[in-house]
């Protein structure tokens, strides 16, 4: 099967999961997990608490590289975050692991260069959907940029973004069954 084949899922209606079942791992992933990717997990952690469905996921970031491992996140992310009633704090940053492919069920970069790291990190027995975050969440084939170098206002941008595309990834997880559990190592849309 390539990574491009979808694996053929059930029909029917999302199941709530059942005592003991793993709830949906997302993974956020940019490159030193202090911008991008704390903002994403945190706008998803919210719009997943906003409808009380913290039990049926699993939602973390890492990055590509290990350069502010242990760190928490860029002092301009936290308060853009906090503007927004978000407080992503106590995140720390760490890098993505080998076994990140197998624990979560989605693994979502935030620019085409974290996907092709991602893609050349995964071993082969990874069974993790890997994409872009706005090309699963919105069917738009775009990075989320960097607003490392830039000001609160482009930090700004990044949390609208990243906030538009957690709605927007939940509503289809919620409502595609076959979006919901994990399938072989492959890019999915």
């Amino acid at each position: 099967m390539s990574r491009s084949d979808p694996e053929p899922r059930a029909e029917g209606p999302f199941p709530a999961p059942e005592e003991g079942e793993d709830r949906i791992g997302v993974l956020f992933v940019c490159l030193g997990n202090i911008c991008r990717s704390p903002l994403a997990e945190g706008a998803f952690r919210h719009a997943v608490a906003a409808r009380g469905l913290e039990h049926r996921f699993r939602i973390d970031s890492a990055g590509i590289s290990d350069f502010h491992e242990g760190d928490q996140p860029d002092r301009r992310a936290i308060a853009t975050a906090a503007a927004r009633g978000l407080d992503i704090s106590g995140q720390r940053s760490r890098p993505v692991r080998p076994g990140d492919f197998v624990a979560f069920d989605w693994i979502l970069a935030m620019d085409g260069a974290n996907l092709t790291a991602l893609d050349a990190a995964a071993p082969d027995h990874a069974t993790a959907h890997v994409g872009l975050l706005l090309e699963v969440a919105e069917g738009r084939a775009k990075a989320v940029p960097d607003p490392y170098y830039d000001g609160p206002a482009e930090f700004k941008a990044v949390l609208e973004t990243v906030s538009r595309a957690a709605e927007r990834l939940l509503d289809r997880l919620l409502g595609e069954p076959q979006l919901g559990r994990a399938a072989p190592k492959r890019r999915s849309t």
